[in-house]
């Protein structure tokens, strides 16, 4: 059955004519060698030698063409000498010797043996071996050969540096391959993938459409309470026309009426708040937009079981519908300021939206992340300004803390993925003995919600040093090839120019340790 991505090891023969004996004996090595590592490694050494292996071929001198060949073309080469050197060519002293530098220039390896065993001196080619000599002599402070006094020497040798040699390629290898396939980490920025030179963002909430829409309708209300005023000239007329048409018994009802009621009439404070908001929008208020005719207010309020129910009205429709409405314009300006003075302190903060990137080749598990920010810098949501009493229920309510702090998907980021479930707010009732309580939470207890929300985005461990404010979080599985934004944001009171990092996982042996460089105005 074949096997596949096995990789094959071409091992070069360059012997002279007085050691073809020992040819079988490096075949016998080699075998040996494949039998007990090769399949279990996924490799093969394979023998080529210049008469199985070569070819007829013309067009170049003998020794180029087995260089094409055959040599250039393997991986290593074992070289025998005793007594003769070989052939010579057109450049060296023999194909063997042109072989080995082949070899030896190309940085291969070269398995070099000499052989001093015994022999009859009357078969010895005194020239031969000279050559020999001589260029064992000219190898010799290379360290590149040994010598050998017999057969049994020699595959001794041989098998030994076979396995050394290959057993350590396999051991390159797989290191290699393992450094290629494994996860690689770091902390980018999310817009440029970079952590060199990020430039902290900031919001612009008072220039978003939420903020105009807002002031637009203050704007109806003005223009509405503007069309629709009061005239105090017909109140005097249709006054004058009761006083003459009215019987004394009506006189009486008036009388008591005013006993129990009283004039209604915009505070002070009221008129302040609206004044100076159309003086700022420059918005012209009529003569008469804080007329509110005859209206008159109870002095006594009904109690109900739970509370009280609320002053009630006497007047006409208008009248009443006037009222209400300068009333509701008073809120909606105290609740745009506060938005303004919230936004206004948002769009101040400085951030940065950070990912975590797996740009490795498979995926990573436990991985935690530990960030040090200088002390000083960091911008902690505890420390955040909280939304006016106003305010605040309404954006508990669209979830603008998590507009402005989760950082969003994208096409290229997931968003993070291990926050906890935020249990349902359960309001804290303060029931009295006599059940006169609201239903409607205090602005302590919309502080109290607003906090946890906060807590359950910013979901980072915090610690802290003489040198560094440290926040960790974790991910429990990313990817290769893919990224996971922070948490949240992270916000500033003074922009640092590095945060340090350091991230452990699962599948990583080592700390992995980095800076990301912002950008300073």
């Amino acid at each position: 059955m074949p096997r596949e991505g096995v990789t094959i090891y071409d091992l070069l023969i360059s012997c002279p004519g007085d050691v073809t004996g020992y040819l079988q004996l490096i075949k016998e090595a080699v075998d040996n060698f494949n039998k007990l590592y090769g399949s279990l490694n996924n490799i093969q050494v394979s023998i080529k030698h210049w008469s199985t292996d070569s070819f007829p071929e013309s067009g170049d001198k003998p020794q180029e063409l087995l260089n094409k060949q055959i040599v250039r073309e393997c991986d290593a080469a074992v070289a025998i000498f005793w007594t003769r050197f070989g052939t010579a060519t057109d450049n060296y002293g023999s194909g063997t010797e042109e072989e080995i530098e082949e070899m030896l220039s190309a940085d291969k390896q070269v398995f070099m043996y000499f052989l001093e065993a015994p022999i009859i001196p009357s078969n010895i080619d005194i020239k031969q071996y000279e050559k020999v000599q001589e260029f064992k002599e000219r190898y010799k402070d290379r360290g590149i050969f040994f010598i050998v006094k017999d057969e049994s020497d020699f595959q001794r040798l041989f098998t030994n540096h076979l396995s050394l040699y290959f057993l350590k390629l396999i051991s390159e290898k797989e290191t290699y391959q393992n450094e290629n396939i494994k996860p690689f980490l770091t902390i980018r920025d999310k817009k440029t993938l970079s952590d060199e030179n990020i430039l902290p963002k900031q919001f612009s909430l008072l220039e978003s459409k939420f903020i105009n829409e807002k002031q637009s309708k203050i704007n109806e209300y003005i223009d509405e309470l503007n069309s629709t005023v009061i005239s105090e000239e017909a109140d005097i007329l249709e006054d004058k026309s009761k006083m003459l048409t009215m019987p004394s018994k009506e006189d009486a009802n008036v009388d008591f009426l005013y006993q129990i009621a009283d004039s209604v009439a915009i505070s002070d404070k009221f008129k302040y708040t609206i004044n100076d908001f159309a003086k700022e929008n420059q918005i012209k208020l009529h003569e008469n937009f804080w007329y509110l005719g005859n209206l008159m207010k109870h002095k006594l309020q009904v109690q109900i079981p739970f509370g009280n129910s609320g002053p009630s009205y006497i007047g006409s429709d208008k009248e009443k519908k006037r009222f209400s409405k300068l009333n509701k314009l008073y809120w909606e300006i105290i609740s745009y300021k506060e938005y303004i003075e919230y936004f206004t302190y948002i769009d101040n903060i400085k951030f940065v939206e950070l990912i975590v990137s797996n740009l490795g080749k498979t995926y990573d598990e436990d991985i935690d992340v530990k960030l040090m920010v200088p002390k000083g810098c960091l911008l902690k949501h505890n420390n955040l300004l909280y939304p006016g009493e106003n305010i605040i229920e309404e954006i508990q309510e669209i979830e603008l803390d998590e507009l402005l702090f989760k950082i969003e998907e994208s096409d290229s980021v997931d968003a993070y993925a291990y926050f906890q479930i935020i249990p349902s707010n359960i309001e804290r009732i303060n029931i009295n003995p006599l059940l006169t309580y609201t239903t409607k939470p205090s602005y302590e207890d919309q502080k109290y919600n607003y906090k946890n929300s906060l807590d359950h985005i910013f979901i980072y461990k915090d610690f802290a040093n003489s040198e560094f404010d440290i926040l960790r979080f974790g991910i429990e599985y990313l990817k290769h090839n893919s990224s996971m934004a922070f948490p949240s944001i992270l916000m500033f009171e003074n922009v640092p120019q590095t945060v340090e990092y350091e991230i452990t996982s699962k599948h990583i042996p080592d700390v992995v340790k980095g800076k990301i460089h912002l950008k300073i105005d």
